[in-house]
């Protein structure tokens, strides 16, 4: 037996009459992830599984998911009964990825990375929002919303720091890092002057509830939708821009994961957009601090442009819409998945505990810097 799990933000994916696409041959069970509305981009998996015996689980259609290369790295995550989510190895051979049933005669959680709880971000915000230099707006898994986090100086002639995380279904790792970067804040007894933290763990609530990889409830990737003014059929850029056109932009921390690139990384865009030196200047000091912090980050890690993005490529995406519209210096910062090198090229896996440690380290950099 294979079944949804709505025990976490992002549910299970489900076959379009609403049963999850599966099969039992009585030697494996055969999984089917469910591709996005429109696009049809695929990787992201979350289900439960019962089984009598010890089975194989195959994921059958891998190698049709948008980054087949990807599963060569990857850990499966699997959880029951009560216990923690533990990595569980993974082959990938002829397009299959395939892994063990962890509990015979038990009901398993599987899923590509520990998915972060609702019930956590709810918490969280009520932390924000309790707390003597925040305040919060919940998200609710519907299109549009977002849990928009805000901490520090009120004055609006503070410097606005926004750290968007979680614009597509699939990046948890990123909302561990908004974590991470909430719970720093919070343990200081104040925050400094001329400074005001906006912290957005979920951009994209409603495709990450559908088990989306990329897309909105609409079948629409909001991350090529910033550079439109009017964007009524991507309502998550329209509300965060909203936002941020109150309040204004000095820095923004973009944060993805991405499942090919086995490192920490980030997406430098500079050449293109004809960044100004002082923009680059700022992007660079946070870079060398996260390399100095963190054994996970080595300075100069690059995503190996083949081509030059496409104008309109460049035009929606995030943080280079950002740069252009508030003349903000704007970082898109990459997650690992699955397996991963460190800062000095040593192997391991990534973990919702590097990415909460992680988060830290971005907060101290930013609490620091002038």
């Amino acid at each position: 037996m294979i079944e949804h799990d709505a025990g976490y933000f992002l549910a299970a994916r489900r076959c379009p009459n609403g049963r999850p696409a599966a099969s039992f041959d009585g030697r494996s069970l055969d999984v089917a992830i469910e591709p996005d509305p429109v696009t049809g981009s695929a990787q992201w998996f979350h289900f439960r599984a019962f089984a009598r015996e010890a089975v194989p689980i195959r994921i059958v259609n891998a190698v049709a998911s948008s980054y087949p290369r990807g599963w060569s790295e990857s850990i499966v995550w699997a959880r029951h009964g009560s216990r923690r989510w533990t990595p569980v190895a993974a082959s990938y051979a002829d397009g299959v990825l395939s892994f063990s049933h962890v509990a015979p005669r038990a009901t398993a959680s599987y899923a590509l990375f520990p998915p972060f709880p609702f019930s956590r971000l709810a918490r969280i915000a009520a932390n924000v929002a309790a707390s003597s230099f925040g305040s919060s707006t919940m998200a609710v898994p519907e299109a549009g919303a977002a849990c928009h986090l805000a901490l520090g100086d009120p004055d609006p002639a503070a410097r606005q720091i926004w750290i968007v995380c979680g614009q597509h279904g699939n990046e948890h790792p990123a909302i561990w890092f908004a974590d991470g970067f909430v719970a720093a804040l919070l343990e200081r007894g104040s925050l400094p002057a001329g400074k005001r933290f906006h912290i957005v763990p979920v951009a994209n609530p409603a495709g990450m509830k559908a088990g989306h990889l990329r897309t909105n409830s609409d079948g629409q990737d909001p991350n090529r939708h910033w550079g439109v003014s009017d964007s009524p059929q991507c309502p998550e850029v329209r509300t965060l821009l909203d936002a941020m056109e109150a309040t204004g932009v000095d820095l923004l921390v973009d944060v993805h994961t991405d499942f090919e690139m086995a490192c920490v990384y980030l997406d430098v865009l500079e050449e293109w957009l004809e960044t100004p030196p002082a923009l680059v200047a700022m992007r660079e000091v946070f870079e060398r601090g996260l390399a100095d912090r963190s054994p996970d980050v080595s300075f100069g890690r690059r995503y190996p442009w083949e081509t030059p993005p496409r104008a309109e490529q460049l035009a929606g995406m995030c943080a280079p819409a950002i740069e252009r519209r508030f003349g903000a210096a704007a970082i898109t910062l990459e997650l690992p998945i699955g397996r991963y090198r460190d800062g000095d090229d040593r192997r391991g896996i990534w973990t919702p505990r590097k990415s909460r440690a992680l988060g830290r380290v971005a907060a101290e950099i930013l609490l620091a810097e002038s």
